[in-house]
């Protein structure tokens, strides 16, 4: 009779209870003085745990209805600002994820398997994308990440995923430090380094700007465009002015403002996101701070319109150039059909990074954190929805970006 982990035997009316319990499986008589047969029967049963506790597996699988399920869905974790005040970018993130993974199992999924996504919330703290990360990786134990658009969280994640050999494939993480982060961590959004080059150059080469400020949000993310803009545009001959900081959430920053006005710059480099720049935007009209305002590729973003209303405008900003090419305006087609709307910031990295991961798969044949590394390593010129793809050394990519402006309320290109 079969009682959880024990076993009764019954031998000529002697009860045997067996303890099954791995490779320390022994059998002890319930009753003493065995006859001589059941002796030597027990003895055999202690000389060969392993034997029977294989034995007794299809019996626990019939008993229990558990068995191995070779076909279940291959999963992959997500870890996404889901609430909070980057939430509008875990969302559209997880949008674009949902519309590419609808796409990899109605086309049969991908090894003979369908693919499977667990959503974390990290509330855009690093704090929480660790937790979320553990989570993952030793309940679900998914051998790959799609991460978030806030670089402190791929951080903090990052140094767990080197050390276990889990992906890491951020959607919008860009400070520079994530370029050394480890060959586990890739990302298909430009890199602060680039970003914030591209703002030096058009700033001092384009615009003749020579005295620029800077108000930076204090995280990594705001440090890193600090940094690298700082470097370049100082390289080119310009000169910083000022530079401020300011924490998140902030609703005030008249203090660091009215440093940063008596510095008299020609241009003002705004770092943050879009719920603490419209304050900035305004408090620097209010105190009238001179210079041309350049902001980030955060800045994409109607939130920031609606909350800074005419004080945004003149803001520039780079962004990714939109991306040519059939899968890009394939994308845009199957998003509106689905969600009744047009694809959001991010949106579209969502959907590449979960076709991308699915594709490593692929190429590589195997469902491995070090397999799906190599698979990535190996596609070049990946068409994606968000622009052609390769990554480098570093586990980068590199897409054109052009400026933006805001006019008369709304975003346009000008370069």
């Amino acid at each position: 009779m079969f009682l959880g982990r024990f076993l009764l035997v019954s031998f000529g009316g002697a009860n045997t209870l067996l303890i099954a319990d791995g490779v320390e499986s022994v059998a002890q008589p319930v009753k003493t003085g065995p006859r001589k047969h059941e002796r030597a029967l027990v003895m055999r049963m202690k000389l060969a745990p392993v034997t029977l506790c294989i034995s007794l597996l299809p019996l626990f699988q019939i008993l229990t209805g558990c068995k191995p399920k070779q076909d279940a869905p291959i999963q992959i974790g997500a870890t996404l600002p889901l609430s909070g005040d980057a939430a509008v970018w875990g969302k559209n993130t997880q949008d674009g994820i949902e519309l590419g993974l609808a796409e990899i199992n109605d086309s049969g999924g991908v090894l003979g398997r369908k693919v499977a996504v667990i959503y974390e919330d990290t509330k855009a703290q690093a704090k929480e994308g660790v937790s979320a990360y553990q989570k993952l990786t030793t309940v679900n134990h998914v051998p790959a990440i799609i991460d978030d658009s806030v670089s402190s969280v791929t951080l903090a994640m990052a140094p767990l995923a080197e050390k276990v050999q889990v992906v890491i494939l951020a959607t919008g993480a860009t400070a520079p430090k994530i370029s050394d982060a480890g060959e586990f961590i890739f990302r298909i959004w430009n890199s602060d380094a680039y970003e914030g080059e591209v703002s030096a150059e058009y700033a001092f080469t384009k615009l003749g700007l020579t005295n620029v400020a800077i108000l930076y949000i204090n995280n990594d993310y705001g440090a890193g465009l600090r940094e690298v803009f700082t470097k370049q545009f100082e390289r080119r001959g310009g000169k910083i002015s000022a530079v401020e900081g300011f924490d998140p959430n902030v609703t005030d920053m008249r203090t660091q403002l009215t440093k940063i006005g008596a510095s008299r710059p020609d241009g003002l480099y705004l770092v943050g996101y879009p719920k603490e720049i419209p304050v900035a935007l305004r408090q620097a009209k209010e105190l009238g701070v001179s210079g041309v305002r350049i902001g980030t590729v955060a800045m994409q973003d109607p939130q920031l319109l609606q909350t800074a209303g005419d004080a945004a405008e003149g803001l520039l900003f780079p962004y990714p150039m939109e991306p040519a090419g059939q899968e890009a305006a394939r994308f845009k087609a199957a998003f509106k059909k689905r969600y009744g709307k047009e694809p959001g910031i991010t949106s579209d990295v969502g959907y590449d990074a979960v076709r991308m991961i699915t594709k490593a798969l692929e190429t590589s044949k195997g469902a491995s954190g070090d397999a799906i590394r190599k698979g990535l390593n190996t596609l070049k010129d990946y068409p994606g929805a968000s622009g052609t793809m390769t990554f480098d050394e570093k586990g980068d990519v590199h897409k054109p970006m052009g400026i933006k402006a805001v006019k008369k309320g709304a975003f346009e290109w000008i370069e």
